[in-house]
């Protein structure tokens, strides 16, 4: 189904109204980032960048995304799984970027205690984890 989106962006103000509640939105589901101002600080943020509207892709581009993303699933779990290449890769981000540092502090704490929350295919009790 083809959308009409002409007479939307013709009309000044309901795009206006359209855009105050997109940034409300975002601002309510957490799409954040820190300002340039106070870098350091997670009391001043703003909302992340987005669009209104989607964005037309070339099909070309997009058979091509869909021909690797099995393989870049595959790389990232593999990647995912590698704890001493990710402390490597990341030593250098860790030591400058907080939210990164407190991010892969809790990969290490999961890896010493292990994966402790249920899942859909558990069953979790007093007594700890039952499958079903």
């Amino acid at each position: 189904m083809a959308t009409n989106w002409g007479s939307l962006l013709q009309d000044k103000q309901q795009l206006e109204e359209l855009a105050r509640q997109a940034v409300d939105r975002a601002l309510a589901e957490g799409v954040l980032l820190r300002t340039s101002q106070e870098p350091t600080s997670s009391e001043v943020v703003s909302y992340a960048p987005f669009t209104l509207f989607p964005s037309l892709v070339p099909s070309a581009l997009l058979e091509q995304a869909y021909a690797v993303q099995m393989d870049f699933n595959l790389l990232v779990d593999a990647v995912s799984q590698n704890a001493a290449f990710l402390e490597q890769t990341l030593s250098s981000t860790i030591k400058q970027d907080d939210f990164t540092a407190r991010l892969f502090d809790i990969h290490k704490q999961v890896l010493k205690e292990g994966i402790a929350q249920c899942s859909g295919a558990t069953d979790c009790s007093r007594e700890g984890k039952k499958h079903i």
